[in-house]
C-alpha cells in the first residue's frame, strides 16, 4: 500500500519506519522546516532526531514536492506539528485525495469562527471537505516506535477507516486497537500535553522526592480530562484508556513537555524555557497547549478547573510557582 508521510519530525518519522517495517511503499516529505531533517535521509545518514538510519523503502521528499508525494497515496500520515497543521492542509488541499488521514498531531486550533477546535474539525474546514480524519492516540514514544519497542496506540474515527489504518499501521510491537471516539481521543491528547507539564513544575520545584505531589496531581488531571471530554462530546472510557490514563503517563515521565514544566518549576520564566527548548531543537507543545486548552474550555463553560487554572497563572501570567501550587485544591 501506498502511504505518505506529512512531517519528517519525530512522530512522522516513526511512523514512516513502521509503514516500511510493514512492506509498505513509504514517502516521508518534510515541511520547508524539515530540510536538514530530509538532507540526512536522503543521504542515508541517521534521522537528526531519531539518531538512527530509517528503512531504504522509505522515500524522501523535500517540501516542493508535496503534490508529487500526495499523488496515489492510499493513506495519509499526518505529523506536522498543530502550529504547522493549518498552513500545510492549505498547502496539501488540492492534492489531497479521498483517503483516510491517520494523524498524530496533538492539540486544539483556531477555526475560521475564531474560537478553538479539535484538529479533525479545523483540518476538514481548511480542506473545504470533509477529511477522512483518524486521531491515533496513546503512549507511543517515537524512539521507541521506530526502533520496534512494544506500543500500544488507540486509533479513533470512522470504523472502516480506523480499521484500515490499524491494519497498514499494526506490527510485532504495534499493538493497536480502534474507537469511532474521536472527540474523546483528540481532547485526552490535547490535553495531556498540557498536565504533563503541570507534572513537570513538581519536578523542578521538588526535585526527584516528589512522588505523593505528582501522583496528586496526575489524579487531579485524569478528574480534569474526564470533565473536558465530556463536555467535548467525548467518553470517559477514551480517558481512562490508552488516550488519557496511558498517553499523559508516558508524557509525564519522559518527554519534552515534562522537561518543559520542570524548567519554569526551577524558576525559569515559562518564554526562556520555550526558546531554549526551541534553539536545541525540541518544539513544546505543552506551552501553547496550555493556552488553547484553558481558552477551549472557557469558550464551552467549563469550570471548576483548579490544575488547569493554576498552570494558566503560571505559564501564562507568570504567577509564582511554589504559592499559586501550594494552594491548588485537588479532587479527593
Amino acid at each position: 500500500m501506498r502511504v505518505t508521510v506529512l512531517g519528517a519530525g519525530y512522530m512522522g518519522s516513526a511512523m514512516a519506519e513502521v509503514a516500511a517495517m510493514r512492506g509498505h511503499e513509504v514517502r516521508l516529505w518534510g515541511t520547508w522546516l524539515d530540510d536538514a531533517l530530509v538532507e540526512a535521509v536522503e543521504q542515508k545518514k541517521d534521522h537528526p532526531r531519531l539518531k538512527m538510519k530509517l528503512s531504504d523503502r522509505i522515500a524522501p521528499m523535500r517540501s516542493g514536492e508535496l503534490a508529487r508525494a500526495l499523488d496515489g497515496a492510499e493513506i495519509v500520515v499526518h505529523g506536522v506539528s498543530s502550529e504547522g497543521a493549518i498552513g500545510v492542509m492549505s498547502k496539501a488541499a488540492p492534492h489531497l485525495p479521498d483517503v483516510p488521514v491517520l494523524s498524530v498531531t496533538k492539540g486544539f486550533l483556531k477555526a475560521k469562527s475564531g474560537k478553538m477546535d479539535r484538529i479533525d474539525v479545523v483540518v476538514s474546514e481548511t480542506v473545504g471537505r470533509p477529511v477522512r480524519f483518524v486521531h491515533a492516540a496513546g503512549p507511543a514514544k517515537a524512539f521507541e516506535i521506530a526502533r520496534g519497542v512494544m506500543t500500544l496506540m488507540s486509533f479513533a474515527g470512522a470504523p472502516a477507516d480506523a480499521s484500515l489504518c490499524r491494519d497498514v499501521m499494526s506490527a510485532e510491537h504495534m499493538r493497536i486497537g480502534v474507537t469511532d471516539d474521536i472527540a474523546g481521543a483528540e481532547i485526552c491528547s490535547a490535553m495531556k500535553n498540557a498536565y504533563a507539564t503541570g507534572l513537570g513544575l513538581f519536578d523542578g520545584l521538588v526535585g526527584a522526592d516528589c512522588h505523593n505531589a505528582r501522583a496528586a496531581c496526575f489524579s487531579q488531571a485524569i478528574v480534569e480530562m474526564t470533565k473536558l471530554a465530556l463536555a467535548g462530546g467525548g467518553r470517559p472510557e477514551s480517558v481512562y484508556g490508552a488516550a488519557g490514563v496511558g498517553d499523559l503517563h508516558v508524557t509525564a515521565a519522559a518527554g519534552r513537555n515534562r522537561a518543559f514544566g520542570e524548567g519554569v518549576g526551577k524558576g525559569k520564566p515559562a518564554k526562556q524555557v520555550a526558546a531554549e527548548m526551541l534553539a536545541a531543537g525540541n518544539l513544546t507543545e505543552g506551552y501553547p497547549a496550555i493556552a488553547t486548552a484553558w481558552t477551549w474550555a472557557a469558550e464551552r463553560g467549563v469550570r471548576d478547573l483548579p490544575l488547569l487554572e493554576a498552570l494558566h497563572r503560571i505559564i501564562w501570567e507568570e504567577a509564582p510557582v511554589a504559592s499559586t501550587l501550594a494552594a491548588l485544591r485537588l479532587t479527593v
